[in-house]
């Protein structure tokens, strides 16, 4: 937020003082991820604050600016933790490029605390798999879930032969911590980021071959190039708001996505974009892609540009834009519009089940 976004805000906010329902403000800032960032402007343009005088314009207004500076040691913690993962990775030479996470908290926001960052993804290939998960284990990580006393429980050998057949994720790495604000410290290792089509999976060799030189938690690192790295915040969001395991779980439409994808729309230059547009073709993910670019473009019109949402524009019926359930081959019409599904709360009751990935 610039500073008139932030007057014309502020104007909104003395015109319908006492009319805004600060719950379900709340509510939606938990479910979409955007607290933090909230708070963040809260707090940078004093929103609680009117020109006319000392009203209050945000109720409690603590409760944005805490999340805020709570997420801010939290993201410290992490950055710290996975600095040493880098680090570690380096000596071993094994190539990997970084996905998501601290890296846009680093690239994309303005401040390290205003974007919440659960764990740490890495694009590596199947042999470099191996050599992290080596590395991580060295580190104190292992494969399972975290229970009631603070131990990291196995997975089961069913899910774990699941997951060797079915995902292109190595189950997660996990590590307890008594960090502040933190529970645990979760890597994710992916092999591709492309869906599967047909059984036959486009790997990680050509995304790594064009990784370029970042500086991440302070160390030196490899990231995806920039049309890579849009490619696949488009591509993970859709899979997210498509699949059924998300929905069930309220994670399907988060804002938090589609502010990272705007966000690095605004930062990338003419050439990436139109090179993110041919690697969407080239992979054949046009329909996925356009999905997250046109709804990211109805939240954020002015950062969109219309050519960009005109170039990915799939031919044929859209009618997919308001359907679910594709990736997994049992496809279903929502029966609200797309904001509707956005801020409502009764998504979860479209699906029957939680999808099919094991994670026990």
């Amino acid at each position: 937020m610039h500073q008139a976004g932030a007057e014309r805000l502020r104007k909104t906010l003395v015109e319908r003082r006492g009319d805004i329902d600060w719950e379900w403000v709340v509510n939606q800032g938990v479910r979409h991820r955007t607290l933090p960032l909230i708070g963040y402007n809260v707090k940078k343009f004093r929103l609680y604050r009117s020109t006319l005088g000392d009203i209050e314009l945000i109720p409690n207004h603590w409760v944005f600016t805490s999340v805020f500076e709570g997420n801010r040691r939290r993201n410290e913690e992490l950055r710290a933790e996975f600095g040493r993962i880098l680090a570690a990775l380096n000596e071993t030479g094994v190539r990997y490029a970084i996905r998501k996470g601290p890296l846009l908290c680093e690239r994309l926001f303005p401040d390290p605390g205003a974007r919440r960052t659960n764990d740490f993804d890495l694009l590596v290939t199947s042999a470099g798999a191996r050599e992290v998960s080596a590395v991580l284990a060295d580190q104190g990580y292992k494969q399972g879930l975290l229970s009631t006393d603070g131990q990291v429980r196995p997975y089961k050998r069913s899910t774990r032969a699941f997951w060797g057949l079915h995902v292109n994720n190595a189950l997660p790495f996990i590590k307890a911590t008594t960090a502040s604000g933190v529970e645990a410290f979760l890597v994710d290792l992916c092999l591709s980021i492309l869906p599967e089509r047909d059984r036959r999976v486009v790997g990680s060799e050509e995304f790594l071959a064009r990784a370029v030189p970042v500086v991440s938690c302070g160390v030196d690192a490899f990231a995806l190039s920039p049309a890579d790295e849009l490619l696949d915040l488009c591509q993970h969001l859709y899979k997210e708001a498509d699949a059924s395991f998300y929905i069930s779980a309220g994670r399907d439409i988060a804002l938090s996505k589609f502010i990272d994808v705007a966000s690095a729309v605004a930062l990338a230059d003419q050439d990436t974009l139109t090179t993110f547009v041919e690697r969407a073709k080239h992979y054949d993910i046009v329909r996925n892609v356009y999905y997250a670019i046109s709804h990211t473009a109805e939240f954020y019109r002015d950062v969109v540009p219309a050519w960009l949402v005109e170039q990915l524009r799939p031919e044929g019926d859209l009618s997919y834009l308001d359907e679910h359930g594709h990736l997994e081959g049992n496809v279903r019409s929502w029966q609200s519009g797309f904001v509707e599904r956005a801020f409502g709360s009764d998504r979860t009751s479209a699906v029957e089940e939680g999808g099919s990935v094991p994670l026990a």
